[in-house]
């Protein structure tokens, strides 16, 4: 028996990646099964994978029906960045009062260094932490997340 490495585990084209990503609710699609069933065709395919092969070929397979749920990872990653937010907000407000918000030669331009300074800081924060996030859109999370304030009866 050969020993396992790491892309055997977690490698795009593996079997035992796929069966752990199908244990917690994602299904394949057609190109990434093709991926699969092509890199692994040497061996014989276990009973679960040609079952999967069977469903998409029949049009059976099918995703979860809604928005998928964002990993831990993600969410630790979003949790530091609203943090860190708070932080260069305060900043930003401390600067805009004591010497203006015009910035420094170099910091002039960019297109983060634009609007007031929520906007901006939520900018700074999109573009180091939360690539894949625009700077409304984190905006929007963060105040969606903000509990309301309890009313007194």
């Amino acid at each position: 028996m050969s020993k396992l490495t790491i892309y055997d585990l977690y490698g795009p084209t593996s079997l035992l990646n796929l069966e752990r990503s199908i244990a917690e609710g994602k299904m394949p699609t057609g190109p990434e099964i093709a991926s699969i069933l092509e890199a692994n065709s040497d061996e014989p395919l276990p009973p679960w994978f040609i079952e999967i092969v069977v469903k998409s070929l029949r049009g059976e397979l099918k995703k979860r029906a809604g928005r998928p749920k964002e990993s831990w990872l993600s969410e630790v990653r979003f949790a530091i960045a609203r943090l860190e937010y708070q932080r260069v907000l305060a900043w930003l407000q401390k600067r805009e009062l004591s010497s203006g918000l015009v910035g420094w030669a170099a910091v002039r331009g960019k297109d983060w260094w634009t609007g007031p300074p929520h906007e901006r800081a939520a900018r700074i924060i999109t573009a180091r932490f939360l690539k894949h996030m625009n700077w409304r859109a984190f905006l929007n999370r963060i105040s969606s997340q903000q509990s309301a304030p309890i009313s007194p009866e």
